[in-house]
């Protein structure tokens, strides 16, 4: 005995199946949410900016130098932790050293030399809570770009040159980010 199929009716079926997919696959979620970077606007004298500010927690570390009976560790693209090692048992975090896109540092004659951006900078640290500028060569290094995040596979918000210089990033949820790194 053979069994009949009807062909109209399979043809319906699948034809049915196969438009509901493609609507499934084109539907677009427009409040999806993810944890990821925003770029932070700013101008050149918010990069070239170098003040005292308060202790701040490490949240970035980097190099550390050890200088008389004070160690300074670099906060990796935002400035210098000033830690107090009188009694190395008990440092204590004294203050902190904003200098935009700062990684290195050294120090001579009290003296210290770091990168602020493209510019080698020089402050007078005699004074450890009244620091000054003491000088200044632009253009020195070779200019950090800072239109990515600085994490390697993450969703970021795409920089915007209309909103001005991206002087860093911030992490934060984005809706539907369209940039990926």
């Amino acid at each position: 005995m053979t069994k009949k199929i009807n062909v109209p009716a399979m043809a319906i079926t699948a034809c049915a199946t196969l438009l509901i997919f493609s609507m499934l696959a084109c539907i677009k979620n427009n409040n999806a949410e993810i944890l990821g970077y925003a770029p932070v606007y700013g101008s050149v004298v918010d990069l070239t900016e170098i003040k005292s500010e308060a202790p701040r927690p490490v949240v970035n570390a980097g190099k550390i130098y050890l200088y008389q009976n004070m160690t300074f560790q670099i906060e990796n693209g935002e400035g210098i932790h000033i830690i107090n090692c009188t009694n190395p048992s008990n440092p204590v975090r004294t203050g902190f050293i904003k200098v935009k896109g700062c990684s290195e540092i050294s120090i001579r004659n009290n003296i210290l030399y770091t990168d602020n951006h493209r510019d080698l900078a020089g402050i007078d640290i005699s004074q450890i809570n009244a620091i000054q500028v003491v000088s200044r060569i632009e253009k020195v290094f070779p200019g950090v770009s800072q239109e990515y995040p600085p994490v390697e596979g993450v969703f970021f918000e795409c920089a915007d040159a209309a909103k001005g210089t991206v002087i860093g990033w911030t992490q934060k949820m984005l809706t539907n980010p369209k940039c990926k790194k």
